[in-house]
């Protein structure tokens, strides 16, 4: 399953349940209002003997702390939405180095990787549980050599690989570039659940 695969089988699931955190964050920001709406009808009767300034002054403040919290819930309801898309992401590109295709995934972050480094002698550092999809992935690749990656991964989890030529370096693992795209993955990922008002 490709990169591409991944991101449309996430924005299905993720569309799915964006539209129930929608409708609960609809159902309840009605209800909020009705709550707001019902205080602020009680409170214009009782004041209104006291006069229509400071009964007007109250009402506006009651209704805009009903819609405060309608606000608040409709925010926190699309970033929780954000939120499983990312887990659902990270499980998916967690199980991605046990299947078939991942080779052909390692060999698109090495073309991009060399892109990004340069031309030179290029050198791909991996995992060591890695060793078999990265010699496929570099087959087509005789000029670039690799080796195990030494350092510790903070994501034992993950794949990918490290592209490096002379001082420059591209990190291709994949807790690294979703760090780089994340910013842009959120918003992608907002449109998808929310549309342009997301």
């Amino acid at each position: 399953m490709g990169v591409e695969e991944i991101i449309a089988r996430i924005s299905t699931d993720a569309a799915a349940e964006a539209e129930r955190i929608l409708r609960d964050a609809a159902d309840e920001e009605a209800r909020i209002r009705r709550e707001g709406e019902a205080a602020a009808a009680q409170e214009y009767a009782a004041i209104c003997d006291e006069g229509g300034r400071e009964e007007k002054e109250r009402r506006r403040k009651i209704l805009a702390r009903a819609h405060l919290t309608a606000r608040t819930a409709i925010r926190e309801a699309r970033e929780a939405g954000i939120a499983q898309s990312f887990a659902g992401a990270g499980r998916e590109l967690s199980a991605l180095p046990g299947t078939t295709e991942y080779a052909m995934v390692l060999q698109r972050l090495i073309a991009e990787g060399q892109e990004i480094v340069g031309p030179g002698d290029v050198l791909v550092l991996y995992r060591e549980e890695d060793v078999a999809p990265v010699h496929e992935a570099l087959a087509g690749y005789p000029d670039i050599t690799a080796a195990v990656l030494r350092e510790p991964s903070a994501d034992r989890a993950g794949g990918g690989v490290i592209v490096t030529c002379l001082s420059h370096r591209c990190d291709q693992r994949f807790v690294a570039r979703c760090e780089r795209m994340r910013e842009r993955l959120t918003r992608e990922t907002a449109r998808i659940l929310f549309g342009n008002d997301g």
